[in-house]
């Protein structure tokens, strides 16, 4: 098989190519009406040809870069939920730092590491316990005020009792008036405020704070807002009901009011030793 006998066996269609080619080339050089309708009718076959094959790497290109710009608009998310948390953190300790000011008491930080199942997260276990000072008996706060008290204590972990809790109580008062009551768990996530008779001034939105009596609880913490009275006929006592500022339903992080021995303290403990 050489070249001649290719040539011989498909001379037709060779023929017929390169006459077509030579009536094209004369066709497109022509100035006559009917090859520039053909040069149109050519051109446009031409582009309905080349089109998808050029829409392929286009397509590619465009794809390549959305996933660029798919994956730019995720690091973007996540730079952003970063400072969001870093500013919420800095809110949070900006309110601890005000409520710090006065207090004899070392703020101890804690995490939740486990929750209780009831509905009313009664209970939340912290990451901190004897090894780190924690007692029974200390208070448990957040940013924006009172959280529980820690009720049992362990090596490395303990647990607090939330103010939902249906056994919690403590001693608090209204901040503007300050009418003694005690604090206690009314439903849900609401308080209430006990034993305050109703010959004393109370109103809504009155802040309440604890009263520090009994020496459990630090007096000054915020609780929360009145949010309800009524004053019964046949009743001493009025009704109050709370809006507390802590969100116990979303508490990640908790502090502990660990008392700080003061100066006076420690020469007292001092005398009792050499003596």
């Amino acid at each position: 098989m050489n070249f001649l006998w290719l040539l011989s066996r498909f001379q037709d269609v060779i023929a017929l190519i390169v006459a077509i080619a030579l009536s094209l080339v004369l066709m497109n050089s022509s100035e006559h009406k009917a090859a520039d309708r053909f040069r149109d009718g050519l051109q446009a076959v031409i582009s309905v040809v080349t089109a998808p094959v050029m829409l392929v790497p286009r397509t590619i290109t465009v794809w390549n870069e959305n996933k660029q710009l798919r994956e730019e608009v995720i690091r973007l998310q996540g730079e952003a939920d970063k400072w969001r948390d870093a500013t919420l953190e800095n809110q949070r300790l900006r309110k601890l730092l005000e409520f710090k000011q006065g207090t004899q008491y070392e703020y101890l930080a804690t995490e939740v590491i486990a929750r209780d199942p009831a509905p009313n997260l009664s209970a939340l276990v912290l990451n901190k316990g004897e090894k780190d000072g924690v007692t029974t008996g200390l208070a448990a706060v957040t940013a924006d005020g009172l959280a529980g008290v820690i009720f049992n204590t362990r090596k490395s972990a303990s647990t607090v009792q939330l103010a939902t809790d249906r056994s919690f109580a403590a001693s608090a008062r209204v901040e503007r008036t300050r009418a003694n009551g005690i604090l206690r768990w009314h439903s849900g996530h609401i308080l209430e405020l006990d034993d305050v008779p109703k010959n004393l001034d109370v109103k809504e939105g009155d802040r309440i704070v604890t009263s520090g009596l009994g020496g459990v609880i630090p007096a000054g913490i915020p609780v929360g807002v009145v949010n309800y009275i009524s004053k019964s006929s046949g009743q001493i006592f009025q009704n109050i009901r709370i809006k507390p500022f802590v969100k116990f339903a979303s508490l990640e992080e908790l502090f502990i009011l660990v008392p700080i021995e003061t100066d006076s303290m420690s020469v007292t403990v001092s005398e009792e030793q050499d003596q």
